[in-house]
């Protein structure tokens, strides 16, 4: 008789009996008690299961992953809080850290968030180093500010460096941060000039102006903007459509393609977004008035889900030069468009669209998971996101 059964073994008894062998048959065949099979009936039929384990609904999973995610995110600045004053030392003060830590985080964690390996720290301790650590703290400094410049791929400046630091317990001013990076040759890449291109010369209908400038949301998948600009590919032109989010200012759906057409951009871009985040009632989806929204295939579209409904801006006067021209205002969708030109497009040659659409799709990765946004208080889109559905979940 078997002393102990395992998980595996006893779900192959269960199933056994739901495909309609009898306990007592199957007793005699495994040499196991009846009353041992039935006591791991009643708990498969249990609420904690036959792992002994609360099964959790949906819900409850939702909020322990959101949980989960967010403990990752404090628990990085908590290391890196706890250990500023190591940051602007040199390597050893960085195993010392660890030494004094041990027991609050794992060595993988804090190996990890100080930007040093474990080998390295592991040699270190074997070898028994005592070095007495020197006050270093400039060169430190420079070599944490080396690092947030190479990760943002060379996009930040000072600013968004001094506020990376400081959600490291970092605190410098902006100005010494410029300072050490003038002296490193370090500079945030050249912006360009930008312009905002939208065919309105159609006869379709426009719609309602109903997002009226209100860029703010508090609730995810009920206000997204919408737009689209012209990227040099080759001898040609190609187009990016996006989707975003307002609540976390995330690039939710986009598409990439060599023509205008509506179902190559706009379609494309707003399916893209559906497969990955759903809408709410009273959705909005806000745009200019260019051809592509408003055409037949989006507004019948938008027909067919009555909680939702299109929003498209109203001309507006702009300065371009000495003239004034009439613009639209769709200014989170045009902010993004600037930040992916000046920041990652503008710096490359693309030979063909597979090149461009490898490199947009990298760069809103980077974007949505890394990138900090004054609109967010210097949050990631991705941070703000677990923040807002862990705040309703709790609130519900």
């Amino acid at each position: 008789m078997m002393s102990k059964y395992d998980q595996e073994f006893k779900e192959m008894i269960l199933s056994l009996i739901a495909s309609g062998q009898t306990v007592s048959q199957l007793a005699k065949d495994y040499q196991i008690d009846k009353s041992t099979i039935n006591v791991w009936r009643r708990k498969a039929k249990s609420p904690e299961g036959l792992h002994g384990k609360k099964q959790l609904t949906a819900e409850e999973a939702e909020i322990k992953l959101l949980r989960k995610a967010l403990k990752e995110v404090q628990l990085e600045r908590d290391i890196f809080k706890k250990g500023s004053e190591h940051f602007l030392q040199k390597r050893l003060n960085k195993y010392l850290f660890i030494e004094e830590h041990i027991r609050q985080y794992s060595i993988e964690k804090m190996c990890q968030y100080l930007s040093i390996s474990r080998n390295a720290y592991y040699q270190w301790k074997k070898k028994g180093q005592s070095i007495s650590p020197s006050a270093q703290k400039t060169m430190t400094l420079k070599e944490r500010i080396q690092c947030i410049y190479a990760g943002s791929k060379q996009v930040y400046g000072s600013y968004r460096i001094q506020k990376q630091l400081a959600k490291e317990a970092i605190y410098v001013s902006r100005s010494y941060v410029g300072r050490l990076m003038t002296e490193m040759s370090l500079r945030s890449i050249l912006k360009r000039k930008f312009v905002v291109t939208t065919d309105s010369s159609h006869s379709y209908k426009v719609a309602d102006n109903h997002l009226k400038r209100s860029f703010t949301v508090d609730e995810l998948g009920i206000r997204w903007v919408s737009d689209i600009t012209y990227i040099r590919v080759n001898d040609s032109w190609a187009y990016l459509t996006t989707m975003i989010d307002l609540a976390d200012r995330q690039v939710v759906g986009w598409s990439v393609s060599e023509d205008m057409t509506t179902e190559n951009t706009v379609l494309k871009a707003w399916i893209h977004a559906r497969n990955r985040r759903e809408i709410k009632d009273d959705f909005i989806l806000h745009s200019d008035r260019g051809v592509q929204y408003a055409s037949n295939i989006i507004s019948s579209l938008f027909l067919r889900l009555p909680s939702a409904k299109q929003s498209m801006s109203r001309k507006d006067l702009r300065l371009r030069g000495e003239n004034v021209v009439f613009g639209y205002n769709i200014f989170v969708a045009e902010s993004f468009f600037k930040s992916i030109k000046y920041e990652c497009l503008y710096r490359f040659k693309f030979e063909n669209l597979s090149q461009l659409n490898n490199t947009v799709n990298e760069y809103i990765y980077w974007y949505n998971h890394k990138r900090l946004h004054s609109s967010l208080d210097y949050l990631t889109p991705k941070e703000k996101e677990y923040q807002i559905k862990f705040n309703n979940k709790v609130a519900a």
